[in-house]
């Protein structure tokens, strides 16, 4: 204690130097655990390296080409399939370039628009489309009587809803499609040749608003009725169950036909829907006897039946017997026909846009 007393400068440098030496010290123990920790870790990192690998990584190169040769054959056949629900010949010729008309017109100025739409020869304007259903029904009405199908005289093919005024402009693109698929599927029928057309309905189109809100999970307000008689039984709602509606991969426009005549009719019917000019799939056909004030939809009284001579059947009125009729009769029945316009969402259109249908 004297010593530091008789010399402080050099006591104080002795603590110094010691409190720097105890420092290095225990700084270099925490170095060397640190480097010890580091090289049990480097010591784990390669026996992993090591055991994987060992192993054979997954998936193989195998299963690699295997997985990319499953590709390549989807895409194929999904190219393939949009190839086919184009469909061929004049009406999906027709079809395309309204679609394609109305695609490119999204976006445009009001104006720009309708420039291109009327060069297309497609409506732009509700009056637009006004006219056009005022003349197909015209149209097609005269087309009907000419082959002796009888029709209500104020029939409107499903579009009595617009017998005074057009849609509004989100539903025109909608309606007009909707349009030409009728006109094909009535030029169908009439070519099937059956004796009455009773009613031909088709799925309400929808607006950007109502598609939105049914996306939200949200119920839709009621369609408006029509102030044109009938406008209110234009529209029906196919069963989800034999839709084949898939939202986000295929959009469907549903149709129904109520039509009386014999089995060849129908079938004549089918057989043209067959050729997939229109990618139109049947989803229903329901038959029942046609209404006994349908000519050749009523059964004759005749008196020699088991039911006149037991007393069951009224024989007072009864007819003459009738002459021996032929083995296998033409008999008239109602059919209802369920029809589909398939639809494939895509990616991109011709006119490289997104296509909603």
């Amino acid at each position: 204690m004297a010593s530091f007393k008789s010399y402080p400068v050099f006591g104080t440098l002795l603590i110094v130097i010691g409190v720097v030496v105890a420092g290095e010290a225990w700084l270099s123990y925490n170095r060397f655990e640190a480097a010890k920790k580091s090289a049990v870790a480097l010591n784990q990192k390669r026996n992993e390296l090591t055991s994987l690998q060992a192993v054979q990584p997954f998936p193989s190169e195998e299963n690699k080409a295997a997985v990319e040769a499953d590709l390549r054959r989807t895409q194929v056949a999904l190219a393939a399939m949009r190839e086919g629900l184009k469909g061929r010949g004049p009406a999906a010729e027709e079809l395309l370039k309204a679609r394609t008309a109305y695609i490119r017109a999204e976006g445009m100025t009001p104006e720009e628009r309708t420039k291109l739409l009327h060069e297309a020869n497609v409506p732009a304007e509700p009056t637009d489309m006004f006219f056009d259903l005022a003349s197909f029904t015209e149209k097609t009405r005269d087309k009907v009587q000419q082959a002796k199908i009888t029709i209500k005289t104020d029939e409107r093919f499903s579009f009595a809803t617009y017998a005074n005024a057009g849609p509004e402009r989100d539903l025109i693109p909608q309606v007009f499609r909707q349009r030409q698929i009728v006109e094909y599927l009535v030029d169908a029928l009439i070519n099937a040749h059956p004796s009455q057309l009773l009613s031909l309905q088709r799925e309400r189109p929808l607006t950007k608003a109502q598609r939105a809100l049914l996306a939200a999970g949200q119920q839709l307000p009621p369609a408006p009725r029509g102030a044109a008689p009938g406008a209110e039984s234009d529209l029906f709602e196919i069963d989800p169950r034999i839709s084949a509606r898939v939202p986000g991969f295929v959009v469907v426009t549903s149709f129904r036909l109520d039509f009386i005549g014999d089995t060849e009719a129908l079938r004549t019917f089918l057989n043209k829907l067959a050729t997939f000019e229109l990618p139109l799939v049947v989803r229903s056909v329901e038959v029942e006897p046609a209404p006994a004030t349908t000519p050749g939809g009523s059964v004759p009284v005749n008196p020699t039946t088991l039911g006149a001579i037991f007393g069951t059947e009224d024989t007072t009125t009864a007819a003459p017997v009738a002459k021996p009729k032929a083995l296998v009769e033409k008999v008239l029945s109602k059919f209802t026909v369920t029809v589909e316009f398939i639809d494939l969402v895509a990616t991109t259109t011709a006119a490289g846009a997104t296509s909603t249908s």
